[in-house]
């Protein structure tokens, strides 16, 4: 048992109002319609374009082309050339976004609450509504296209949907995995071509055929995964609530989650993050190897830096380097003037510096690697 392991029944975290989705993305998004001048009515509106939004709320940051894209509160899409100066783009409905994706330099598209989904052909200049379920009212986490057309939805209560139409329309995908109704929060491709689904409560599954089936997989953990990324062919690391993470080498050799496996969970109706003096909820399972971690920080965003060096971004300021020989987590030396009082979501690496995303707004870092 780690130190972090023996402390963890001292730290546990014993408030059941710090749900998953209190520290998803470190903070409260659910409370975005409590807040004052945003609209509750069942039809959509467009995003203010507003003063210093660099420095609102963001969730994600991807690329597109040759420029950076960043969503987040508010409908907020920022544009940059540079990760430094940010240009707000017009956005047709205000509701948070929580992920930005594209497959192309110009095609992609933008997820979040109220069942938003947002398309855009020419790099995040303009962008289209294409779904809005607000009488739904809750988030969309992930999506992932194939290609202009085909492409996959996941978000809360289990939803997973497939659209063939390039996000014009979505059908639910029908599978005995998501039974239980987990809220999806990252959906990643690895090198193979399979997919790796993480969610709340220890939730993995997996798909060789790009989702039309899914196989869940035993977890060594019972907490939140908010996420995931592709080691070589065939691997990943998971990393989540309380900054757990874990790498597997190969995933076809992961233990596979048996029937009787779920119905043991179902009875025991463990919740992590309302339990005080549990049980470790870590495990040992096969396949799946812990990165020990003297951090308590959760963990909500990661990348890959061209060496393959994975960076994870969480809570109160932590960037943690993954040294997957060790099976360790170390804190990251930032530059003096980072802003580490605030949650990082998500970053991506800029040559010598990181672009990272958070409570504060959008932030560049000098970082030492």
């Amino acid at each position: 048992m780690t130190q972090k392991h023996e402390r963890s029944r001292v730290c546990r975290i014993g408030a059941a109002t710090l749900g998953v989705v209190s520290v998803l993305f470190g903070t409260l998004v659910w409370a975005q319609d409590d807040e004052v001048g945003i609209d509750t009515t069942l039809e959509p509106r467009p995003a203010v374009i507003a003063p210093r939004s660099e420095s609102s709320l963001l969730l994600d940051i991807t690329r597109a082309g040759d420029h950076y894209v960043v969503v987040g509160q508010r409908g907020n899409i920022l544009l940059s050339a540079d990760g430094t100066q940010w240009k707000q783009v017009p956005v047709p409905n205000d509701a948070t976004l929580t992920r930005v994706r594209f497959v192309d330099a110009n095609t992609g598209w933008a997820i979040g609450y109220d069942g938003t989904v947002l398309g855009t052909t020419d790099g995040g200049e303009h962008w289209t509504l294409l779904q809005h379920d607000a009488a739904w009212g809750k988030p969309y986490y992930d999506i992932h296209f194939f290609d202009a057309s085909t492409g996959l939805l996941a978000g809360a209560n289990g939803v997973l949907k497939r659209s063939s139409d390039g996000g014009m329309s979505w059908q639910d995908i029908d599978t005995d995995a998501l039974e239980d109704g987990p809220n999806l929060y990252n959906l990643i491709t690895l090198g193979d071509g399979s997919l790796l689904l993480a969610g709340e409560r220890g939730f993995l599954a997996l798909s060789g055929d790009r989702g039309e089936t899914w196989q869940r997989l035993k977890s060594p953990y019972t907490g939140s995964f908010f996420g995931a990324l592709p080691i070589n062919p065939s691997g990943a690391v998971i990393f989540g609530l309380r900054g757990n993470a874990f790498y597997a080498a190969d995933l076809a050799q992961a233990a596979i989650l048996t029937p009787e496996d779920v119905e043991a969970m179902r009875e025991a109706a463990f919740d992590p993050e309302a339990a005080t003096g549990a049980a470790n909820p870590v495990s040992t399972v096969a396949g799946w190897t812990e990165l020990a971690s003297d951090s308590f920080e959760s963990l909500f965003g990661g990348t890959l830096t061209a060496d393959g060096t994975v960076l994870l971004f969480g809570m109160n300021g932590h960037v943690m380097q993954a040294d997957l020989t060790q099976a360790k987590l170390s804190r990251l030396p930032l530059d003096a003037n980072a802003n580490t009082d605030i949650n990082m979501n998500a970053g991506l690496v800029a040559g010598d510096s990181l672009i990272v995303v958070g409570t504060s707004g959008v932030q560049r870092l000098h970082w030492s690697h």
